[in-house]
């Protein structure tokens, strides 16, 4: 995840925490400013400024908000990702005998919600009437699609930073040391019970609250190393699909996150500093100031 070199010089560090330079500021707030905008909150941010996302803190969040740095995604993954999950989507649509919309991320923006000044993201799957609208009057379930690995996988850093998964000579990634299975079993209880991350939860929550529904779903799938160097080769039909229904049990409590979140954005990314940096925090931009020859 590497520091935009291009904005270095509009930001500070004084008293734990960066301060963003004024016109800088102006500028990522500017609606009309379309490429150097401020980014919202997004399903995966929510989890992260809450706290709630291992990958990240609510400074790198708030760091990547504020376009000082990039995340940086495995294209493995990312391929992954963009082609096996319309399998996901067309298997759940068949188990609940309900169509689906999906939405292709450069023709909406990158956002679903522009009417949202804070909160914004893609659904992965809504369901759809006949005509291909969205459409929520029988209490139809909200999609969140899920692929995680089944085997620890190995990663090495890139010449900018950032994790990349490392692969054997046939493109098929390495499962690290007494990672066989290890990944698949972070995910069920001892009772073997499927169990959905936290985090996951609140990005599902979060959708579910701006489109006013009650209902979600999530569908879950566990990839070998071969299905991340052939992806196109996934068949659902010989992999395990976990469909587990979710509900925001306690409403007020979301609600209340919810409020904090917007405070939040209002707190750091309206008025431009940070959130103060932890220890792990001021070690990572140390490293990544050294890495790109910066001091401040």
């Amino acid at each position: 995840m590497p520091l935009n070199k291009k904005n270095i010089d509009f930001w500070q560090i004084s008293d734990n925490k960066i301060l963003l330079d004024p016109k800088y500021l102006k500028s990522g707030l500017d609606k009309k400013n379309i490429y150097g905008r401020f980014k919202k909150i997004t399903g995966t941010k929510f989890s992260a400024i809450l706290g709630y996302n291992k990958y990240s803190s609510p400074f790198k969040t708030w760091m990547e908000m504020t376009n000082l740095f990039k995340s940086e995604m495995d294209p493995t993954l990312a391929e992954a990702g963009n082609v096996i999950e319309p399998k996901l989507r067309e298997y759940a649509a068949l188990v609940l005998k309900q169509k689906y919309v999906a939405y292709e991320p450069k023709q909406v923006g990158f956002d679903l919600f522009h009417e949202n000044d804070i909160f914004g993201g893609i659904i992965d799957g809504e369901p759809a009437d006949e005509n291909g609208h969205f459409d929520y009057s029988n209490n139809h379930f909200m999609l969140e699609i899920k692929t995680s690995s089944i085997d620890k996988i190995c990663y090495s850093c890139n010449e900018n930073g950032s994790l990349m998964m490392m692969k054997d000579s046939k493109g098929i990634p390495l499962v690290s040391k007494d990672g066989k299975g290890k990944k698949k079993i972070e995910w069920f209880d001892e009772n073997n019970n499927i169990k959905i991350p936290i985090d996951y939860q609140f990005q599902l929550a979060l959708y579910m609250l701006l489109r006013n529904v009650d209902k979600g779903m999530f569908v879950v799938t566990f990839l070998e190393p071969i299905d991340y160097a052939k992806p196109y080769d996934f068949d659902v039909k010989k992999h395990e699909v976990y469909m587990v229904e979710f509900n925001i049990d306690d409403k007020k409590k979301f609600n209340d996150i919810y409020e904090y979140a917007k405070r939040w954005y209002s707190k750091y990314i309206v008025n431009g500093e940070s959130p103060l940096m932890t220890h792990e925090d001021k070690k990572w931009l140390d490293t990544e100031m050294k890495r790109i020859n910066i001091v401040k």
